[in-house]
């Protein structure tokens, strides 16, 4: 095809002239898509067109080979009467005639532009259709949603196992509750989660153990911690170790416990009085080998204090024994100075009166007085003090009531009787009172 402006040779699929820059117009020909066919036989090799020079020599023979111009205008050219555009044979550039493909072996005539099969390496560049542009896009888009898709997919099917990887991780360096955190997450996501559930079930029944631990319970510590041992099947990991190390803790724990139970009911043995009872408990911690320094250091404190106070029982039992025989001692013989008492009502006058009654005086004093000297051995101090300023008041009221009485008497005779009288039952009365003290 012709450019309509500059006359020259045209590619196909071209909006504008790529000599003149004036635009194309072509018919029949889509400006997208252009249609190649290749040239029949008959029409390879060159084209003989000397029945064309001599037809226009004919019509004419003033130009001759088509040189002469009008005007500027080459009147041998066809159109030259008919588009005055075109430009006179010395203005076009010289026309360079591309290099013949021949196939190798033939004689086959080069193809064109214009009709048959183009060359690939011949096709000028073609604007992509509307229609492969948003087949593009479509690809395009379906790719992304793929990889994007792929991506979600692979870090979804992933995160389980990071998950027990990362459980394993914290496992390994013993942070339980770390471990057991991310074995919970990577159950959730795992379509088998049954050995991970047994993972998750040991280190909850761990962690329920250090409850036990840290409240105290140390009986019901020890007893799930056994149970807990023979469940873990490695004895190289860190689970075992840690529940190794804890049931140690909890059986330290139990057996600080049962020593301090075993010891406080010893000591409350020891403050009721129950010797026999609190030695015995005390001959079980000397024989349990896994007490402490400190441990055993109590226990024989404990045993110190429970020796003192069975010397001291002794002691006092002796004293109690010697207090009872004394106090009977005292008890039989003022049982026998109220015998003697009973013959003073006997006497037939005034004066034996007198004599018995002052006699019975005498012995009921003297009586008093060696009770007094043995209580001073058996009362502290204070409450002997407390006891002597007590008799020394009671002798004032006993002498002050004598003269009281000897005073009312008619005679001097009825007068001493009356003074004796008074001061033997006054003393009587103070001989019982220090017998209930015994």
């Amino acid at each position: 095809m012709l450019c309509k402006n500059c006359g020259k040779e045209l590619p196909i699929a071209g909006k504008f002239c790529p000599y003149c820059g004036a635009t194309v117009e072509q018919e029949g020909v889509n400006d997208e898509t252009a249609v190649f066919t290749t040239l029949p036989d008959e029409l390879n090799g060159p084209i003989d067109l000397s029945a064309f020079d001599a037809a226009m020599k004919d019509a004419h023979p003033a130009s001759g080979d088509g040189a002469a111009t009008q005007d500027g205008v080459t009147t041998g050219d066809p159109l030259a009467a008919t588009d005055p555009h075109i430009p006179a044979p010395g203005d076009l550039p010289p026309v360079e005639t591309p290099p013949v493909r021949r196939t190798a072996g033939t004689n086959a005539a080069p193809r064109t532009t214009y009709f048959g099969t183009p060359d690939p390496d011949d096709r000028p560049y073609r604007k992509p259709s509307k229609g492969k542009k948003a087949a593009v896009i479509v690809v395009v888009v379906l790719i992304i949603a793929a990889l994007i898709g792929g991506g979600v997919w692979f870090f979804l099917s992933r995160q389980p196992d990071e998950s027990l990887t990362l459980a394993e991780q914290y496992m390994a360096r013993g942070d339980f509750d770390k471990a057991l955190e991310y074995y919970t997450a990577a159950r959730d996501e795992a379509s088998d989660p049954t050995s991970i559930d047994a993972t998750i079930q040991l280190l909850r029944d761990y962690q329920a153990a250090q409850d036990y631990v840290d409240n105290g319970q140390y009986t019901e510590a020890v007893a799930a911690l056994k149970q807990l041992q023979n469940r873990v099947t490695d004895p190289n990991s860190a689970l075992y170790t840690a529940v190794a190390d804890l049931l140690t803790q909890a059986q330290t724990g139990q057996a600080d416990t049962e020593f301090s139970s075993d010891l406080s009911r010893a000591q409350e043995y020891l403050s009721n009085s129950q010797y026999d009872q609190c030695a015995a408990m005390l001959d079980t911690l000397d024989a349990d080998d896994t007490l402490t320094e400190d441990q055993r250091s109590q226990v024989d404190s404990l045993r110190e204090q429970l020796t003192q106070a069975q010397e001291s029982a002794q002691r006092q039992e002796e004293t109690q024994q010697q207090q009872s025989e004394q106090k009977a001692t005292f008890s039989s013989r003022i049982d026998q100075l109220e015998q003697n008492d009973l013959q003073i009502a006997s006497a037939s006058t005034a004066e034996d009166e007198l004599a018995m009654t002052a006699s019975s005086f005498e012995q009921w004093d003297m009586l008093l007085s060696e009770m007094y000297d043995y209580l001073s051995t058996v009362l502290n101090a204070d409450q002997y003090e407390a006891e002597q300023a007590s008799f020394q008041q009671w002798v004032k009221e006993r002498d002050d009531g004598a003269a009281n009485a000897a005073s009312e008497a008619s005679d001097d005779t009825a007068a001493q009787l009356a003074s004796y009288s008074f001061r033997q039952s006054y003393t009587k009365a103070r001989c019982y009172k220090l017998l209930d003290m015994m």
